[in-house]
């Protein structure tokens, strides 16, 4: 699947106050706020859709199986109108494509959520009850998308090749999303204090506002140590964010550095966001004989399905090397 670039969500209409009150709920339960936003932003896509395509509704009471099942089909089959476009089908891809198994899961395991406590809240049938969730990618089904050695160079080295602020600050966030495998909020988020060039760590802040230590590799503690040597001399040097805007004295936003790997790829042909280069570190680690256990430490994960996820992209390379190693014919 061919990612597209983040849109806006679609107007929600009469079904954002249910969205703000489920809000308030998931608050109040003590959700992290990383949950609360991936299962409001799923409501809100969806209140959208049917906003849009079903005026007639206008209530949360009055959704349908048949509905949550046509979402599930529109979101797998793109089309008219796009997915990625819904709130300006102007600006959708010339050649509109579906979203992945992956990602319908998520959607369906989130308004999953929505539809049991509403369906609680107001003691109305639940519309899931008759409704399963779309199914999540087979453990050896579509490998996540890796950049090979070349392109991981060359878009390192392209960054490299200026001294100015911009390009200090850009190769540094490369080569740290590269050599940690951090998700993009753990990153974007980091406070000067957190990144220690000399140790080679950095503290982030992951899901469920756990804290843990990422280490990272020399060349990418000399890109820090560059940039936090052209930092100081920002008009904003003094705020306490590690990544600061160009043109701007302020911090960068997770948003703006999604816009800055976009940019980089495209300077070298690359259709780049901030979970391949997390594809990219957990294939490498495997592929190069990485323990498991490690690696899930490395990357925050509780679950040993995300590594099988991740594990997916190395296995066959890992394949491939054992067979020439153990040479099966014996020389026949």
């Amino acid at each position: 699947m061919t990612r597209h670039p983040k849109i806006r969500r679609p107007d929600p209409g009469p079904y954002e106050t249910w969205i703000r009150s489920w809000r308030l709920s998931m608050e109040a339960e003590g959700l992290s706020n990383r949950t609360v936003e991936i299962y409001v932003d799923v409501a809100q896509f969806f209140g959208g859709w049917l906003h849009t395509l079903h005026p007639a509704l206008a209530d949360w009471e009055n959704v349908g199986r048949d509905h949550l099942r046509g979402f599930f089909a529109w979101l797998r089959a793109g089309g008219e109108p796009c997915p990625h476009a819904l709130r300006h089908p102007a600006a959708a891809p010339a050649s509109c494509q579906g979203y992945g198994k992956g990602y319908i899961n998520n959607v369906g395991r989130s308004l999953q959520q929505f539809f049991a406590w509403f369906a609680e809240e107001e003691e109305l049938p639940n519309p899931f009850g008759k409704v399963t969730v779309p199914a999540a990618p087979k453990a050896d089904e579509a490998p996540p998308q890796v950049l090979s050695p070349e392109q991981l160079q060359a878009l390192i080295r392209d960054a490299e090749r200026g001294r100015d602020f911009e390009s200090r600050r850009d190769a540094a966030l490369l080569r740290l999303f590269a050599a940690t495998g951090a998700r993009l909020a753990e990153l974007a988020l980091l406070q000067l204090d957190d990144a220690n060039a000399h140790a080679r760590e950095a503290v982030v802040t992951g899901k469920g506002n756990r804290r843990r230590v990422v280490p990272f590799d020399q060349r990418a503690a000399l890109a820090l140590d560059r940039y936090i040597r052209i930092r100081a001399k920002h008009p904003a040097a003094s705020l306490p964010a590690l990544w600061l805007g160009v043109r701007r004295r302020t911090a960068m936003t997770p948003n703006g550095i999604y816009q800055v790997l976009v940019r980089r790829g495209k300077r070298i042909g690359i259709p780049l966001h901030p979970h391949l280069l997390r594809h990219t570190f957990a294939h490498r680690w495997l592929d190069a004989g990485g323990a498991e256990g490690d690696l899930m430490a490395l990357a925050g994960w509780d679950s040993t399905q995300m590594l099988r996820h991740y594990g997916r992209s190395a296995k066959s390379a890992r394949a491939r090397r054992a067979y020439d190693r153990i040479d099966v014919m014996g020389g026949i």
